[in-house]
Order: C-alpha cells, then structure tokens, then sequence
C-alpha cells in the first residue's frame, strides 16, 4: 500500500489545483473551496485510504462528534473584566492644540485602549509612563508588557497610523 499511495502522491503533485479539485471530488464525493495543493492531496490520500482500509471505526466517529458539539461553542466574546473600585484615575486639563505630529506629549495626559477585553490605560508622567502601577521609560515598553510582542507605542495607542494606511 505504502508503494501505492507514494505513486499516487507523485501523480497527484503534478496536477494544476483545478485538476485536484476534480479529482478531490471524484475520490470523495463531494467538491472543495480549497486551493491549497498540499491541503487537497492530503485530504485525497487519506480518503483513498479510508475507502480502502474502512475510514475511522462508529466509536472514533461519535468521539468526533461530542468533540464538535455546536452547544458547547463560544459565539459571542467573553465580556471584559470589570474595573476594581480601588483602581485610580488620573486625570489633566490638556492644551488646547495637541497634534499628532508633536513628538512630546504633555505629563498627565491619559492614554486609553481596549486589548483583549482590557482596558489600558497609561499615563505619561515627567520621567516616563505609568501604566499597573509601574514606570516605564516610553510608550512602546509599556506595549511590550502588554502585549508580550514589541510594538511601536505610538501605534499601539493609536496616536499614528500604518504608513499607507488611511
């Protein structure tokens, strides 16, 4: 078998993705929407050896099912956590004119964002930013502890844009 299905697997890795796709639903039944080549030659290959050795056994089958059982799916986000009544907010009278563009932006200013359904909220202080009762040395380090990943703080926060973005 092993010998059978290697030179299927070589005959079928020549065709075009539309040849696979008839050819995925000829050997199962049904088409694909798929247009991954590697993706529909599994799939083919393991339906030739289902047909041939008998596909998965009743018990596999309703394991399958319980598994994907559509009651048990989450269909909406879970709600975000509430604030603690002993959380501090801080807040400044701004200038009037703060623009983007400026590369400093004023101590007391509040930076707000919602991550994961949580709500951030740094506040750029005279010698860093304070954010979870800690002072970091920019935007972008308070980013990274939020996210685990580097990120451009001034992105993150929403004060830029993606370049080519809109």
């Amino acid at each position: 078998m092993a010998t059978t299905i290697e030179t299927h697997r070589q005959r079928l890795a020549q065709l075009s993705i539309g040849e696979l796709r008839l050819e995925y639903e000829k050997v199962c039944g049904e088409l694909t929407t798929s247009r991954h080549a590697k993706h529909i030659i599994k799939r083919i290959l393991w339906q030739m050896q289902a047909n041939l050795y008998g596909g998965l056994s009743e018990e596999s089958l309703k394991r399958a099912k319980e598994l994907a059982d559509p009651t048990q799916l989450r269909m909406t986000a879970p709600k975000a956590k509430p604030i603690s009544d002993n959380a501090q907010t801080v807040t400044r009278t701004l200038p009037a004119a703060i623009t983007a563009k400026q590369s400093e932006l004023v101590a007391g200013t509040q930076l707000e964002r919602m991550y994961r359904g949580q709500k951030i909220v740094a506040t750029i202080m005279e010698n860093g930013v304070r954010w979870n009762g800690d002072l970091y040395n920019s935007l972008s380090a308070v980013a990274k502890a939020v996210t685990g990943n580097h990120w451009n703080g001034r992105l993150f926060f929403g004060l830029t844009k993606k370049k080519g973005k809109s």
